[in-house]
Parts: C-alpha cells; sequence; structure tokens
C-alpha cells in the first residue's frame, strides 16, 4: 500500500503526528509518500518525496493530518484523483478526522483494510461576474454568501428549475453539504443531516423574518442566486469552505448545485457519525 501524507505544518503537534504515522505504516510495509518540505522533518528520513500531483496521483489511500480544515482541502485535491482520504487529528476538535494521536490500534486496521468507503456530497458553484468571466468552486463543507458591510443587511433572490423559490432579507445564506451540516450550518440554526443522504441545506443568516427556516433540497436541481438593489446597492462576498474567494453586486450570478464527482471518505469500522455526533458535539462519552 502507497499512502501520502498530507501534514499541515502550521498545526502545533503535526509534525510528531507525521513521524510517528510514517514510521508505523512503513513497519507495517506500507511505501510512505510525502511532500520535499515535510520529508525535512525529524523522522521522515525513509519516506519518498513527491509533489502533490505525483503524489496524488501514485497512493493509494490520503492521509491528512492536521484539523478539519486540513481535512477538508485535502479531500478537494483528492476529488481530482478519485483518491480516498482519512484524517489524523493533531488539532482541536477535529470532527471530520477519524483518527486521534495517539494512534492506538487505528493505524493497524486502516492498513489491515477494516474500514468502509463513504462517499459523501459536494457542492459546486459557479460563479459569472458583470463581466462575464465564469469562476468555478468546489466545496466540502459548505458555501457562504454574506454581507460585506456591517450596517447593511443583502436582499437575495433564488430561482429553482428556473422559476421563483425562495427570497431572503438576511445578513446571509449558507448552503451547506451533509458533511458541512455540523459546521456554520448548525450554528446558524440549520439541520444537522447523515453524511450519507445526497442533499444540500440552505440555511439564512440572521433572516429579517420569523418565518425564514433552514431548508434541507435535493441538490440536483441547480440554484440560482442574484443579489436586488433596494435601499442601498447590495454587496457581499462569496466564501467556499471558510476561504473568501471573490465579491457579489447586483450584476452577479451564482449557481449553486451538487458536483457529480463525490468525495471519498474512509470510514474505520469502529468509528460511525453518530457516535462522532455524541462525542464530539453532544459530550457523550
Amino acid at each position: 500500500m502507497r499512502c501520502y501524507l498530507v501534514v499541515n505544518l502550521n498545526k502545533q503537534n503535526a509534525a510528531v503526528c507525521a513521524a510517528d504515522a510514517a514510521h508505523e505504516l512503513s513497519v507495517l510495509g506500507c511505501q510512505v509518500l510525502v511532500s520535499p518540505e515535510v520529508k525535512r522533518l525529524p523522522g521522515l528520513l525513509g519516506c519518498v518525496a513527491m509533489d502533490e500531483g505525483e503524489a496524488m496521483q501514485s497512493c493509494d489511500i490520503v492521509l491528512s493530518i492536521g484539523g478539519d480544515g486540513t481535512m477538508i482541502h485535502t479531500a478537494i485535491a483528492a476529488l481530482a484523483y478519485n483518491k480516498p482520504i482519512i484524517g489524523i487529528n493533531s488539532g482541536r476538535l477535529g470532527y471530520l478526522t477519524q483518527i486521534d494521536y495517539p494512534f492506538g490500534d487505528s493505524i493497524q486496521k486502516l492498513v489491515h483494510g477494516h474500514y468502509t468507503i463513504q462517499e459523501r456530497t459536494v457542492l459546486e458553484a459557479e460563479l459569472l461576474d458583470a463581466a462575464g468571466k465564469r469562476s468555478v468552486y468546489y466545496a466540502v463543507n459548505d458555501i457562504v454568501i454574506a454581507r460585506n458591510s456591517v450596517g447593511n443587511m443583502v436582499d437575495i433572490e433564488i430561482e429553482r428549475d428556473s422559476a421563483p423559490f425562495a427570497s431572503y432579507r438576511a445578513d446571509g445564506l449558507i448552503f451547506a453539504t451533509p458533511t458541512g451540516s455540523t459546521a456554520y450550518s448548525m450554528s446558524a440554526g440549520g439541520a444537522i443531516v447523515d453524511p450519507n443522504m445526497d442533499c444540500l441545506i440552505m440555511t439564512p443568516i440572521c433572516p429579517h423574518s420569523l418565518g425564514d427556516r433552514s431548508v434541507v433540497l435535493d441538490g440536483q436541481s441547480p440554484l440560482q442566486l442574484q443579489l436586488v438593489a433596494k435601499n442601498s446597492f447590495p454587496q457581499a462576498g462569496v466564501a467556499v469552505d471558510g476561504e473568501l474567494v471573490a465579491d457579489m453586486d447586483e450584476h452577479s450570478r451564482l449557481v449553486v448545485r451538487s458536483a457529480e464527482q463525490k468525495v471519498s471518505f474512509i470510514q474505520l469500522n469502529d468509528i460511525s457519525f453518530y457516535k462522532t455526533l455524541g462525542k464530539k458535539l453532544l459530550g457523550i462519552q
């Protein structure tokens, strides 16, 4: 088995986790691939250095070492190569990661194939700006449209299947995958959704109406959004998995749908979504 370790060196314990993971994988007969930067770390001299594209192409599985943010960015990179991914938590919450440090017998279970592959929904956002420039983004967790100005809300109109669907006056709007339903969407009052489901969750941020609630939708029908000028010229930012990628105004159009590709998460057999939910979000031991 060839394992590609993606290491977030900004995380406090990531280098130690990487060295221990590389050692254990090597002992179990795996070839360990890392970036040239990671190979210079103590304890990783026996690993094979490759650039990301070559390593993704060559590996059997990808191990992300860091926190949930590292896991998300690595998952998007692995999406293009259809490689399964599992996370090792060296951060704080680590909700998406499957393995905590110290590893216990988790690495052994991984190498011996005691896991399943869970295909998870990815969102695709297509932004067309006023000049006609088209940009496409992919999200494992969520796509957020949020106001740029602290003093003003934004008016958002949505079409579904080319027909008017919803209208919001709010601080913004969240489109979350089932994976991302336990992140920002949940904090804004959105439903928690089993990651095996293929859908998207649309949740307004501080809506100016008592009737506006989170909605779970089939993601196959595209949603087209535009900002509407009413009391002021609307301006908003578009964030994909927590990273600001573009600005929107009333001349922009944003289309959100489920992507054709799905990200492959490795699920260790003794760790379920509901067990993780109870432990890390509800405090159940």
